[in-house]
């Protein structure tokens, strides 16, 4: 068996790429062959490139089976596992040469913003992909509003839920959200599969090893809901005059959260690490009580909440999208309804009140993270559904 990954970047930008990488590491140690590939078309042309120089290739799309993704398809069982793809051409092409399944990251493949979520007026969409998304491009800003690229992007969506939908041999929802808001567009509930994203396995932690300090980690985003954090923290504050603010991560909201804390009062509170590496948010996440996820647009899944589970850490975040798959009320921490802040403020004292209770969840956490969110686990369910796919087919 062999596997194809196919994305629309070939370098790590994001999350998605990383999830590539660290699947093709798993595979491999399994004995699974697999490659990585972006495919670009111009016109009726692709050009293919590759971690592996050998699947490298230019040509009309029409021949695409003639290319070297088609000849390993001719020479071993194959499965195309179609990651961040926005071409309809492409896809086709591809369905005519062996199973396709296809990991719904992001909510593009049902939304033309790709988010679910109306900026304007900071809410989730509420409403299932249809021309009302023409013109809440413009009157609730979720989606590019140059019209070429949004009539682009809403064509991209219709394909994938008019047509490709049913022509992927299984689809991967990494949450129950993602998957219900799936079916409610009309993809098949035959080919949906639930597959949580996983986290690597960290040494046993050190429950007691704690300082008052707690840890948020993500995309400097006004969507990652830290403007209701910072507010939350101040109001923290207010009980824990030593508590300290962990900031991990980069984006071009920067600058407007660095104001908001010198604005709160809680600048001197509050560290700002800019982009961090994986020592780096170890030893955030270590040293933190607890860590919170604010965001606010209806998280696919939220990779950093596992993580902070694996490390023993109970989380503290607001009710949205998939959250809920992994921040069990009470259990593994607290949910909090979104953007409301004394609440999460409340919550967050209450866990560092009660030493017993962090202790509790902590535990909790972890056993959770490693019986269901684990990389074992995880390519194991991986294994099974590409060998599915080759079964059916």
């Amino acid at each position: 068996m062999r596997i194809i990954h196919i994305n629309d970047k070939l370098t790590i930008s994001g999350g998605v790429e990383v999830y590539i990488s660290q699947i093709q590491g798993l595979l491999n140690g399994r004995g699974i062959e697999c490659d990585w590939v972006t495919i670009q078309r111009s016109g009726k042309d692709v050009t293919i490139e590759s971690t592996n120089s050998q699947l490298d290739w230019s040509g009309a799309l029409c021949d695409l089976r003639q290319s070297p993704l088609g000849q390993v398809v001719s020479a071993v069982a194959t499965v195309f596992h179609v990651h961040s793809l926005s071409e309809p051409r492409v896809l086709e092409a591809l369905f005519k040469i062996t199973p396709v399944v296809r990991t719904i990251h992001e909510p593009r493949l049902f939304c033309p913003g790709q988010g679910k979520f109306w900026a304007r007026p900071e809410e989730a969409c509420s409403i299932p992909f249809g021309p009302h998304c023409l013109v809440d491009a413009y009157t609730k800003k979720c989606c590019n509003r140059h019209p070429k690229r949004l009539f682009r992007q809403y064509a991209n969506t219709r394909y994938e839920v008019k047509s490709a939908s049913a022509q992927y041999t299984a689809l991967l929802a990494n949450s129950r959200y993602t998957m219900e808001e799936a079916l409610q567009v009309g993809f098949s509930e035959d080919r949906m599969r639930l597959i949580h994203y996983h986290t690597e396995t960290t040494p046993e932690p050190e429950y007691q090893s704690v300082e008052c300090r707690i840890a948020f980690s993500g995309r400097l985003s006004r969507t990652k809901g830290l403007h209701y954090l910072l507010d939350a923290f101040a109001l923290v504050t207010a009980q824990f005059s030593s508590i300290h603010l962990d900031v991990l991560g980069a984006g071009h909201d920067a600058k407007f959260f660095k104001q908001q804390a010198i604005d709160l009062g809680i600048r001197n509170s509050v560290s700002f690490h800019g982009w961090a590496d994986r020592d780096k948010v170890d030893h955030c996440m270590s040293k933190a009580a607890l860590v919170c996820f604010p965001s606010i647009y209806p998280e696919a899944f939220g990779i950093s909440g596992i993580e902070a589970m694996m490390r023993g850490k109970p989380v503290v975040g607001f009710d949205v999208g998939g959250v809920k798959d992994w921040l069990r009320h009470e259990e593994t921490g607290l949910l909090v309804s979104v953007k409301d802040t004394q609440g999460f403020a409340d919550a967050v004292i209450r866990v560092l009140d009660d030493d017993a209770l962090r202790l509790r969840m902590g535990k909790r956490a972890r056993e959770i993270a490693l019986a269901e969110f684990s990389e074992e686990v995880h390519i194991e369910k991986l294994i099974q559904i590409y060998e599915r796919a080759l079964g059916a087919s």
